[in-house]
């Protein structure tokens, strides 16, 4: 299956057994791999298998990143667990299921995919906070305390706040202005502790706009606070960085093993900055592998789609990353429009995925092998020879 989605990019169970061009008939290829995708217990040892693979490539200094979305179904009505979601793409609420992706990023913007499940109260998810930790919770056990969470400001209430900062070794999550923090031994909202803080760092970053990079420039600095859980004070630091055009302000409660405010300010501004990577993976994932067309009418076959997407954009992102530049450059395919260097190092899995799936539709997942005694074959050499 995972061969099928990345030669149809498709979710399509028919389609997927189309590309596997198997000597039999099509609808017997899809009930062979409903078999197995629809067994209650597939999707979890997918992610159990999977997590334990890739677990030793994962370092200390590489980026753990949640973020949730949505996967919009306006008209359906049969799939099992639908309920009324948040659609992120035109901001209005409509059929559908969320959805929790756990990347890994490392400081050279590569992409790890590790987690993708569904959630739907009507299946029997408790809350939101619950299935994030259960998901934070499986990851954790196979990379240990490797990597440093990040987390946008959906995590900013207390649950999510306390688990985080009390379990995970290194975390950073975005605030809210209005959250309160101590900061000696006062509580303060934290926009109003951005006069204490000294903006010494400036950081300048460059955006690709229009096809034409862009230049923003931020300042940066970061005060010691702490947060109380369970009756235990932890250290934290409260790091602030602001446009310095357009005055706009981004706080993050961090836990790092960094030692100064300068540390911890420069690597929290750099961390969170890759967070970004993750929207571009949904969006890459809807767009190029129809993810929001998918047809499954039970959740279990769901939550197994989802299992082995994530196993199929693991050897896109990760296992032929040393193959990208060479696929881009010498496959036959010109996917390069403006040959320059800039479509080399933006988002460039796209291209990625129209090349490898052009490249593998010739392949076959099994392929018949004509069994014929040693004889017939020493026959066949010698006439070769002659």
């Amino acid at each position: 299956m995972v061969l099928g989605i990345l030669k149809s990019k498709s979710v399509f169970v028919n389609q997927i057994s189309a590309s596997l061009r198997e000597p039999l008939k099509l609808k017997d290829v899809c009930k062979r791999l409903s078999a197995q995708y629809l067994k209650k217990d597939y999707a979890e040892n997918i992610c159990e298998h999977h997590l334990a693979s890739v677990a030793p490539g994962i370092s200390k200094d590489d980026l753990i990143v949640m973020d949730g979305t949505d996967i919009s179904k306006k008209h359906a009505k049969f799939m099992e667990g639908l309920e009324f979601v948040r659609n992120g793409d035109i901001s209005a609420i409509g059929l559908g299921y969320n959805v929790l992706n756990i990347n890994a990023i490392n400081g050279h913007k590569e992409i790890t995919p590790l987690h993708s499940k569904a959630y739907s109260y009507e299946m029997g998810a408790l809350s939101s906070n619950n299935e994030i930790k259960k998901a934070v919770r499986g990851v954790k056990q196979h990379i240990a305390g490797k990597g440093c969470w990040v987390f946008d400001r959906g995590a900013d209430n207390k649950i999510l706040k306390d688990f985080f900062f009390g379990e995970c070794a290194q975390a950073i999550v975005r605030l809210k202005k209005n959250t309160k923090l101590c900061y000696k031994k006062q509580d303060c909202q934290v926009n109003k502790l951005v006069g204490k803080i000294d903006f010494s760092i400036t950081r300048t970053l460059t955006k690709i706009k229009k096809n034409k990079p862009v230049r923003k420039h931020y300042e940066l600095g970061a005060i010691p606070v702490s947060y109380t859980i369970n009756g235990t004070e932890h250290s934290l630091w409260l790091v602030v960085s602001r446009n310095k055009k357009h005055g706009g302000l981004c706080y993050l409660l961090v836990k790092s093993e960094k030692a100064t405010a300068i540390e911890v300010a420069k690597w929290s501004f750099k961390g969170y900055g890759l967070r970004w990577k993750i929207e571009e993976y949904h969006r890459h994932v809807k767009q190029e592998y129809k993810l929001e067309d998918i047809q499954m009418k039970t959740f279990d076959g769901l939550q197994s789609m989802l299992a082995i997407l994530t196993t199929a954009m693991f050897i896109i992102y990760k296992k032929m990353q040393p193959l990208h530049f060479g696929l881009l450059l010498d496959a036959g395919y010109n996917y390069l429009n403006k040959h320059t260097v800039r479509e080399l190092t933006n988002f460039i899995y796209y291209k990625i995925s129209k090349v490898v799936s052009i490249l593998l539709m010739p392949t076959r997942s099994r392929w018949k092998v004509t069994e014929s005694p040693p004889g017939d074959n020493l026959n066949q050499l010698n006439l070769m020879l002659n």
